[in-house]
Formats: structure tokens, sequence, C-alpha cells
């Protein structure tokens, strides 16, 4: 009775959605799906007694996906289209925001990025000060990997993104990290578990967000983020 309650179309899996990307969710060696947010979403459902399919999919597409209905879950930062789509059920972990440059740079002060390139995944939301800033170029890119290369390459003068995002994209990309600068923090963003307004009831928001807090507490999401983060 109470996981009928939580999910009423039992015959419908709760469709997750994972960012495509590593560390977030990609195809590991044998083909398999894995990635630190992939684990977490998946041990979600579990914890909450839900039934789930789970599919990597571009961070662009996630919004859209939660928007109109086609996916049901999602753990990632927060924009307009999550806030008009979707319900912010948890706070899943909170991860600082950095930009980092090419080997050889240091920069001090967002300031000192005015009129320069920055790497940035697409639709991304980071911190206000950078989000609002109209005097940085900004360039778009669909994931770390790709950002990391660039910027060994000294195609951008700077990447921004959540430290775990930038320096494991960088390992999966095979760039050393003597092949990039030192970072500047800006702050930090949380990855938030947003469930689709189209789908939303409230046995299944109550059962996902106590499922947060237990694996919280436990640790468990603690050691799965542990495992896609670079030393």
């Amino acid at each position: 009775m109470a996981l009928t309650l939580a999910w009423p179309a039992m015959s419908e899996p709760l469709k997750i959605e994972t960012i495509l990307g590593p560390p977030w969710g990609f195809l590991a060696s044998d083909g398999q799906a894995t990635g630190m947010m992939y684990e977490i979403s998946n041990r979600i459902a579990e914890e909450a007694g839900l039934s789930y399919t789970n599919a990597l999919v571009p961070y662009a597409r996630t919004a859209i996906d939660i928007e109109n209905g086609s996916a049901d879950f999602i753990v990632r930062f927060g924009n307009e289209q999550m806030t008009r789509g979707a319900v912010p059920v948890a706070a899943v972990l909170t991860m600082p925001i950095i930009v980092v440059g090419p080997s050889g740079t240091q920069y001090r002060h967002l300031s000192e990025l005015h009129g320069k390139t920055v790497g940035m995944i697409r639709t991304s939301k980071y911190v206000e000060q950078f989000d609002t800033n109209t005097a940085i170029q900004k360039y778009a890119v669909s994931d770390y990997t790709t950002m990391a290369r660039m910027l060994a390459l000294r195609r951008l003068d700077a990447g921004i993104g959540s430290s775990a995002g930038l320096y494991y994209g960088a390992y999966m990309a095979g760039v050393k990290p003597e092949e990039l600068g030192a970072p500047l923090v800006l702050g930090s963003n949380e990855f938030i578990l947003f469930l689709s307004k189209k789908n939303a009831q409230p046995e299944t928001i109550r059962a996902l967000k106590d499922a947060v807090k237990k694996l919280i507490a436990s640790g468990e999401i603690k050691q799965i983020v542990g495992k896609y983060t670079m030393p």
C-alpha cells in the first residue's frame, strides 16, 4: 500500500535522467552505465522503494524533458527552466564552483576574466557573480571532457564548473593536472533532486525526500562522491 501511494502508476517505473558526461553519468569500459549522479539517483529510488529506469542524457536536454514530463527525476543544478518545470525535492550535495585556466595561469579575481573566453557547460548556472557578468565571453561546451581538452590546447582562457566535474572530466580526457592552472574558488552550488511537475505527487515527494535524508545521514552519498573525486 505504501508503494502504491508513493507512485500511483506502478506499471510505469520512475523515469530518471542522469547528465551525460563524466563524472555524472557515462559508459564504463565494460559498456555499462555508471557515474556519480547515476549511482546516487539509483540509490535514492531504491531507498524510496520505487522501480525506475535511468537514462544518460545531455545536460541541456534534461531540463526540457523534465518540463514536458517525458522524464520524472534528475539530480542537477537549477536554472530558470527547472524552476518552471520541476519541484525541488531535496538538496543532495553541495560542491565548490571553480575557475581554472591552462597551465601557468592563476586567476585571483573574477575581474581578471573580463574580455576573456571562459568555457561553461551549455545552459548551466553556477554562481550569480559569474552568471550575470556580461564582460566575460562565455563559450558553451557539452561536457567537462571537452572543456578540459580545450583548456589543455589553450583554446579557452579558462573554464568554470564544479570542482569534481572539472577535474574528473580532465582525468577522463587524459589531461594531466600540470596542464591546468591554479583554481579560483567562486563559491558553491547545490545539486538538487528535481521532480517533474507533470508527475509530482505529495507521496512521491515525501518518499524521495526521506530517501535523500537517510542516504546523507548514513554517509552513502558521500562514499559514492568519493569514488569520483580526484585526489
